[in-house]
């Protein structure tokens, strides 16, 4: 596979035909499996196939990371701590940090309180190697 290119198929088969830990950086914003409806596609799953398929993605992210590579995975609410559980503890990354994106648009909710967030992750294969770079990101 060729690198610095964007690639349209399944996510498991294209990071399984990846050659292993040749990924610095992954980010992952799979569907949150919260029940909304879409043009062309239903983000609906019984819990437990959600979570085996992401076991089945997040592996493939695991394979394909450079052993100093990171992770990052953004999350809603109603997955966040099993998700980050099955990365930490099934995957064996490490979770650096948690961090909420606060955000002033979106879908505004009738019956309960507004989602005006997401569930950031930042996971490291290796706790001691890694790479962070703090002042390209300073605010």
């Amino acid at each position: 596979m060729e690198v610095n290119r964007l690639y349209n198929q399944d996510c498991v088969a294209g990071m399984n035909a990846m050659a292993a830990g040749s990924v610095s950086l992954a980010f992952a914003d799979p569907p949150f499996n919260i029940g909304y409806k879409y043009d062309v596609y239903e983000d609906q799953m019984a819990a437990d196939e959600y979570l085996n398929w992401t076991r089945q993605w997040g592996a493939a992210v695991v394979r394909a990371l450079k052993p100093n590579g990171t992770f990052w995975l953004a999350n809603g609410d109603d997955f966040a701590a099993e998700l980050k559980l099955i990365f930490q503890r099934e995957l064996k990354l490490t979770c650096r940090s948690w961090v909420i994106w606060y955000y002033t648009f979106g879908v505004n909710c009738k019956y309960k309180f507004s989602r005006s967030h997401t569930h950031l992750f930042h996971f490291v294969k290796d706790r001691k190697d890694f790479t962070f770079n703090t002042e390209a990101i300073r605010v």
